[in-house]
C-alpha cells in the first residue's frame, strides 16, 4: 500500500514536469503541491526536498522571490540533513543565485562555494564552472 502511494507521488511529479514544460504552470504547481503532501505524510524527506525544489523553480519563473527562497531554503536544509550531495549542489546553485540577486553576498558565496566544490566532486565540471562564474561576479 505504501509503495502505491509513493508511486502515485512520483507519477504526479512526472506529470507536473510535463505540464511545466508545456507552459501549464498552474496545473504543474497543483500536482506538485499534492505530491508534496503525500511525501510529507509518508515522511519521505528525499521526495519532500525534491518537490520543494520543483515548486521553487516555478516560483522563480513567476518571479515570486520570497516563495522561491522559502522553498529552496527548506529543500537545501533537508538535502544537507540527508547528506545528498547532488541535492546540495543543484538546490544550492539556485539558492545561491537567488541570494546573490537579493544582495546577500556572503550567504550566496558560502552556498555557491559548497555547490562548486560538490559539483567538482561529482564530476559535473560544467556546473562547477557556472558556479565559479557566479562567485567571480559576486566578488568583483
Amino acid at each position: 500500500r505504501l509503495g502505491d502511494i509513493r508511486e502515485r507521488a512520483v507519477t504526479l511529479g512526472d506529470i507536473a514536469r510535463i505540464y511545466r514544460a508545456k507552459g501549464e504552470v498552474d496545473a504543474a504547481l497543483a500536482l506538485h503541491q499534492e505530491q508534496l503532501e503525500i511525501f510529507e505524510r509518508l515522511g519521505d524527506k528525499d521526495g519532500t526536498a525534491n518537490t520543494l525544489w520543483s515548486i521553487a523553480q516555478i516560483d522563480m519563473a513567476r518571479e515570486q522571490w520570497q516563495a522561491a527562497y522559502d522553498h529552496l531554503s527548506q529543500s537545501y536544509a533537508i538535502n544537507k540533513e540527508l547528506g545528498r550531495l547532488d541535492g546540495i549542489c543543484y538546490v544550492g546553485f539556485d539558492l545561491g543565485r537567488l541570494l546573490a540577486m537579493a544582495d546577500h553576498k556572503q550567504e550566496a558565496l558560502v552556498v555557491l562555494t559548497r555547490s562548486r566544490d560538490g559539483f567538482a566532486r561529482l564530476g559535473h565540471t560544467q556546473m562547477a564552472q557556472r558556479s565559479q562564474e557566479i562567485i567571480d561576479a559576486i566578488t568583483k
